[in-house]
């Protein structure tokens, strides 16, 4: 192929948007980048704590995952319904003005106060951190959703790119804690801060789409409509698609509670006999783990966006399930024999990093999927995208509070097994939503 037709090539996978619609995808990454380093960070400080002495038991990271999610479940729903009344960009704005507060409250207790006493700013933190992906999250899809309505296959692209941005927020964030925290320590979180503010920075900046309602009859109506949102998303649940569709993106989504919340913590945390990724890593040593975990979710996120078009997003997601089987068998590998190196080593890391190209499809192809559904119901859209938190939510919340007792039983091997079930139940869910699209049709 010649120098021009490659980059023929490299722009075609580029969907055209507006400058708006960038602004609001580089937004949400800074965001997501600051979520995380939040997250890994107190990860790595309660870590440093619990080393040698166990004083900081698995339930307690667990609890302080589980405030961040229940926020965030209760109030993605109402958000994103609010989100249509009054205008998305005031709910997109106030997503970094949120997690600006709770980076304080999380951050500088843990430097000063004595553990147990800092776990309540911490919740209280992460509480208002969950606030923060409550608000923007649904404003956020609900307006890429409107953006790209009259172009389907654009849309599954412009949704790739959004968890692009979002796997290199979160991956960025897990790279980024791990190094600075070996380097500065608590003086990670002020870091943080700043990221924020540039992600406020670019909200400020992007110029919303009309609400559907007058502004001043709707600030007359606000409790109505928050009631009416919940109200909204039981309709929206209800639709015979999305109730086929929901369980297996719980199912997922727990899966990346179960890793999110309590990776950091075994991997950093006391060794467990005969489990090479238990116990030991430095912070820089998981920001280098993460960072291969995110450029190859990106290289998948990236041909996943140029070839799901308009083929069927239910096929596209049993195709990336087998990823996720993929990804149990190498890590379960690599934790028992790890230990061997050489050659053996290196190809199992290179199993697990196709594996993880494989599933990374999966995400794009429910956004797409459920953006899809929102064009049924195009007057409650932000409450249908809104499931994309709700699920999110509940999901991580889920992964918090199952991932303990299978991470203090069994270390890692634990959390892999409980993501071989996980991912079998995500598999039957789709077979049956596949088998449903198809006599639909």
């Amino acid at each position: 192929m010649s120098g021009v037709g490659l980059l023929r090539k490299v722009r075609s996978a580029v969907p055209v948007a507006s400058p708006s619609v960038w602004l609001c995808i580089v937004a949400n990454l800074l965001l997501r980048l600051g979520n995380s380093m939040t997250g890994v960070v107190m990860s790595l400080a309660l870590a440093s704590i619990s080393t040698g002495q166990r004083e900081v038991p698995a339930y307690a990271v667990g609890m302080l995952a589980v405030s961040f999610y229940v926020v965030e479940l209760v109030g993605a729903p109402i958000m994103g319904a609010l989100s249509d009344r009054y205008g998305r960009w005031r709910f997109m704005v106030a997503g970094p003005i949120c997690g600006g507060i709770a980076i304080q409250l999380i951050g500088w207790p843990s430097a000063v106060l004595p553990w147990p006493i800092l776990l309540a700013p911490m919740i209280v933190g992460r509480m208002i951190e969950g606030l923060s992906t409550a608000v923007s999250a649904p404003s956020v899809l609900s307006y890429l959703s409107l953006a790209t309505r009259s172009n389907p296959a654009n849309r599954a692209a412009i949704m790739a790119w959004y968890e692009m941005a979002t796997v290199i927020g979160i991956g960025g964030g897990f790279v980024a804690g791990g190094i600075l925290w070996d380097r500065f320590g608590h003086g990670t979180f002020a870091a943080g801060t700043v990221i924020y503010v540039l992600s406020l920075l670019l909200f400020l900046r992007t110029r919303d789409a009309p609400a559907l309602a007058d502004p001043t009859e709707a600030e007359q109506e606000t409790v109505i409509q928050a009631t009416h949102g919940a109200r909204g998303l039981l309709e929206v649940v209800r639709r015979p698609r999305v109730l086929r569709f929901l369980p297996a993106w719980l199912a997922v989504n727990t899966v990346v509670g179960v890793w999110f919340t309590h990776s950091a913590f075994q991997l950093a945390g006391e060794r467990h006999a005969n489990q090479y990724l238990s116990g030991g890593f430095t912070g820089t040593g998981l920001g280098g783990a993460f960072a291969l975990f995110g450029l190859a979710f990106m290289f998948g996120i990236y041909f996943w966006g140029m070839w799901i078009g308009n083929r069927s997003k239910t096929d596209v997601m049993l195709v990336t399930i087998t990823g996720l089987y993929g990804v149990c068998v190498a890590l379960f590998a690599i934790n028992m024999l790890g230990h061997l190196g050489g050659l053996l080593m290196t190809a199992m890391i290179g199993f697990f990093l196709l594996s993880i190209a494989v599933m990374s499809g999966f995400t794009p192809a429910a956004l797409a999927y459920l953006a899809d559904i929102s064009e049924e119901m195009p007057e409650q859209r932000g409450a249908v995208m809104g499931l994309y938190s709700v699920m999110l939510g509940l999901g991580q919340l889920l992964g918090s509070a199952l991932g303990a007792p299978f991470a203090e039983l069994w270390a890692v091997n634990g959390l892999i097994l409980l993501t071989a079930i996980l991912v079998t139940c995500s598999l039957f869910t789709v077979l049956a939503l596949r088998h449903y699209d198809a006599t639909m049709e």
